[in-house]
């Protein structure tokens, strides 16, 4: 079956109340979806990472026409044709997110003229269900070091009593003008309160420390028996990863903001990283980041990949997390997000038991609401 038409829709909502993280405030959550048609009618989604501009001009005018004619279901040959293409274009740079979103479109079309779903056809699941662990606990515009613990903490209580038990909490309140003591004081509140009823915490520093200070935070961490530090330090300081790894007992996870195989490699090369955090919309999509988790349980590191996107990007996750053969924690946002509420005919949710079930339809096995596309699609 051959590709017909790939299209690119631009999405976007406005939040009703920016949050922030150790980077920045995010006032709307937007995305770009990419939709590839067989010649029969049969459509995949994907879902690209990051700001719209830039990734849609990418994916029409040197991705798309690559693409019409080819064989839908050759997707390893597909990513290879298309990889090449944007390292020759782009030289320095290369917008690999563009290509992440078209191969999870690639992945869901092929499963769906296959009749299968897209763990089964990555060598199968090792499990129908994943643990998920609740994203959020951002930071608000408040006054005070008391309202933002006391925000974090009310927060926190509704996902503890919607079943999750892990915990991501964001540090790096240097944004709001506060230092290392004062997220090492939120994550000793939060931590007294939800670990005394079996709940787990983590942390996310969003790239905001210098070695030092993050040896600081790692310390404290570890007293808390926190379940890993993520990303304490810019994407680029691999040095300076490899010598927290090696200096702290409290996992150092990272990988959000790295891309392809070769990026990985030389992390783990280096021992850089405890935990191995690729996302499927940014780092090569689902044929890369499943290269990247066989790489990792080589090595014996934990790949337990980052998400913060729409239904298609979790849903394509947890086919990678169904597929891998030892761990398996999904990351699941919780933070004000209507599109990822409303995308989807059924939407994803927590079981009682901590877990999220695995799609067993054909492709990423779900079923995009068109009409809700379109309200939030850009493009009108």
């Amino acid at each position: 079956m051959r590709i017909s038409r790939v299209e690119t829709i631009p999405i976007k909502q406005e939040l009703e109340r920016p949050f922030g993280n150790g980077q920045g405030w995010t006032a709307s959550r937007q995305y770009l979806i990419v939709r590839v048609t067989a010649e029969d009618g049969t459509v995949g989604y994907g879902e690209c990472w990051g700001p719209v501009a830039g990734n849609d001009r990418v994916v029409e005018s040197v991705i798309s026409p690559l693409l019409i004619g080819q064989d839908a279901t050759a997707t390893g040959r597909l990513w290879e044709q298309v990889h090449f293409k944007l390292r020759w274009a782009f030289h320095s740079f290369a917008p690999y997110s563009a290509l992440s979103g078209v191969d999870i479109a690639l992945w869901d079309l092929k499963g769906k003229l296959m009749g299968r779903p897209v763990h089964d056809l990555l060598g199968g699941a090792f499990r129908d269900s994943v643990p998920a662990y609740a994203t959020g606990h951002y930071f608000r515009k408040v006054d005070t070091l008391k309202e933002q613990v006391s925000a974090v903490l009310e927060e926190a209580e509704d996902h503890v009593e919607s079943g999750f038990k892990t915990l991501k909490l964001k540090i790096g309140l240097g944004l709001l003008g506060w230092g290392v003591e004062a997220d090492i004081e939120l994550m000793g509140a939060l931590h007294e309160s939800v670990t005394p009823r079996g709940v787990s915490l983590m942390i996310d520093a969003n790239c905001a420390y210098s070695v030092p200070e993050a040896l600081r935070v790692g310390r404290a961490a570890e007293k808390l028996g926190i379940v890993w530090f993520e990303e304490p330090l810019p994407p680029d300081d691999m040095d300076g990863y490899a010598q927290l790894t090696a200096k702290l007992d409290v996992p150092v996870a990272a990988g959000e903001s790295w891309a392809l195989l070769s990026g990985f490699h030389e992390a783990f090369r280096r021992r850089a990283v405890s935990v191995a955090q690729p996302d499927v919309s940014s780092a090569g999509g689902i044929t890369e980041v499943k290269r990247i988790a066989d790489l990792a349980h080589a090595l014996n590191i934990p790949c337990i990949p980052h998400v913060w996107g729409t239904p298609i990007a979790l849903a394509a996750s947890l086919h990678l997390l169904a597929a891998l053969p030892r761990h398996a924690l999904l990351e699941f946002d919780r933070s004000e997000n209507g599109i990822r509420e409303s995308l989807l005919a059924d939407k994803f949710r927590v079981r009682d038991d901590g877990t999220v079930a695995v799609p067993d339809g054909p492709g990423l096995g779900i079923e995009v609401d068109e009409e809700q596309l379109d309200r939030f699609s850009t493009l009108a």
